[in-house]
């Protein structure tokens, strides 16, 4: 038998978004945000080394690197290609998970990064590998953070 019609309409519907699914995606949204918070401060006062990428010793990059690596998701190696990831975030739109991206040589080029894990309305804290301490928490609005800010980039969205 021969399929005789030249065309057909067909009709599509929008999935319609309960507020439990909505309250479920903004739930599970907010754990993977926790888990790579929780994943962080494991790494806690790790020792700096340029070029490390393991508790016994570990740079910026590599420890936001790792971070990820554990919610399965892949970033490059280096802080100034993981600032070309994700969404651009304007610094009054800063959340938990966000990357804090800085310029800490007189190059201006980006070569630090850190991960908030904290906003208040006065201040944002991250936590990072820094070479005089390791992996410590700080806070953007210190005069040496702030003015070495460059951005902010969110890796971490609803789905």
């Amino acid at each position: 038998m021969k399929y005789k019609k030249k065309y057909e309409k067909i009709f599509f519907r929008k999935k319609n978004k309960s507020k439990n699914y909505l309250k479920f995606l903004k739930k599970e949204f907010f754990k993977r945000k926790e888990f790579l918070i929780e994943k962080a401060k494991d790494y806690m006062y790790s020792p700096y080394l340029y070029g490390g990428e393991t508790k016994t010793g570990i740079d910026c990059s590599a420890f936001i690197k790792n971070v990820f690596a554990s919610y399965k998701i892949t970033l490059p190696r280096i802080s100034y290609n993981q600032a070309k990831k994700g969404f651009f975030v304007p610094k009054k739109k800063i959340e938990k998970g966000d990357l804090l991206f800085f310029a800490t040589g007189s190059s201006k080029k980006i070569n630090h990064v850190g991960m908030v894990i904290y906003v208040n309305p006065n201040n944002i804290f991250f936590i990072h590998a820094s070479t005089s301490n390791g992996v410590i928490i700080s806070q953007l609005y210190q005069k040496y953070w702030n003015n070495r800010f460059v951005t902010a980039r969110r890796i971490i969205y609803p789905s």
